[in-house]
């Protein structure tokens, strides 16, 4: 079998469909590659994935989930095709990830303001997700990333494993299960997740604050962790969440972050959040301890860097 990146090199300046012709690689992963296209409409991005045998499609999923959840900070699905030995959804073409905007900055890390920001856009986007009935399940720098032509404006990715946690007719919230296998990255995955409890928005929320803190330091303690199997580093990450305190992890930042992490924490299994809190939670570090605006003037627009590049 041919190695993802010399298919995926041997695709580049393919025409499809007498109108997508691929002209970048963007990146790769268990879901396959995706391409930025240029085409008579303009640019877009091709996300393909190998067809599997007897087995439904991923792609599939995420692109009817993405059609139904259309709104903010939803990336716009133009079309689901199949096509010889691939799936390939076709999307909105999005700039770089929060990951790949942490890589680029000077100091490998970003500013209060701007985590703030970011947590305030995040908080709108997971209440609109939630409001219509989903969870993520797989919050983390990769799966935000700023608009092409906007780098003011933030999305939110990859809705592979997201799923409906209520009834959106009776708004009854399915029984938690126990001993549940771990959906998501662990390195952003709530406590309660890493426990093997099934999750609900509570853990969206928490996982935002674990990636502010990334975002913040440029790093997480539970980084970097050498075992043999899956299931040790699980149980490693999940014994540094638990006795790692959130005033240690965001030592020397605003109490407001702190007071974050310790809310989503509390939070019961089928507990409304409060969003407009949490929100305010950031708005204060912005106003009341930085003295600034919520301007959206992120980090990557007062730098100079290159935005038009990489999902």
């Amino acid at each position: 079998m041919q190695s993802t990146q010399k298919v995926g090199n041997q695709l580049l300046n393919t025409v499809f469909f007498n109108k997508y012709r691929l002209v970048e690689k963007l990146g790769e992963g268990t879901f396959g590659m995706i391409f930025k296209c240029e085409s008579s409409d303009g640019l877009c991005a091709f996300k393909f994935e190998k067809k599997r045998p007897n087995k439904r499609s991923l792609l599939k999923l995420e692109s009817d989930t993405m059609i139904a959840l259309k709104g903010p900070g939803i990336p716009r699905i133009i079309s689901y095709i199949e096509e010889g030995d691939y799936n390939i959804m076709i999307m909105e073409l999005l700039g770089k990830s929060l990951e790949g905007l942490l890589k680029a900055s000077p100091e490998k890390k970003l500013s209060v303001k701007t985590v703030c920001l970011l947590g305030i856009e995040m908080l709108k986007i997971l209440k609109y997700l939630h409001d219509k009935h989903f969870i993520h399940r797989d919050i983390k720098p990769d799966n935000f990333a700023i608009g092409y032509s906007n780098p003011s404006k933030i999305y939110l990715l990859d809705f592979g494993l997201a799923k409906k946690y209520r009834s959106s007719k009776t708004l009854e919230q399915k029984p938690m299960m126990k001993n549940k296998k771990l959906t998501g990255t662990a390195r952003y995955a709530s406590i309660n997740a890493l426990k093997g409890y099934d999750q609900s928005r509570r853990d969206d929320l928490e996982s935002i604050g674990y990636v502010l803190a990334y975002l913040l330091r440029g790093n997480l303690p539970w980084q970097g962790i050498v075992v043999k199997t899956k299931e040790e580093k699980y149980a490693k990450i999940l014994y540094k969440k638990q006795y790692i305190s959130p005033e240690q992890l965001l030592i020397g930042y605003p109490s407001e972050l702190v007071n974050y992490i310790k809310y989503c924490r509390y939070l019961e299994y089928d507990q409304e959040p409060d969003y407009n809190y949490l929100t305010t939670l950031f708005i204060n570090i912005i106003k009341n301890e930085l003295n600034e605006e919520v301007d959206y003037k992120y980090d990557w627009i007062k730098n100079d860097i290159d935005l038009q590049k990489n999902i």
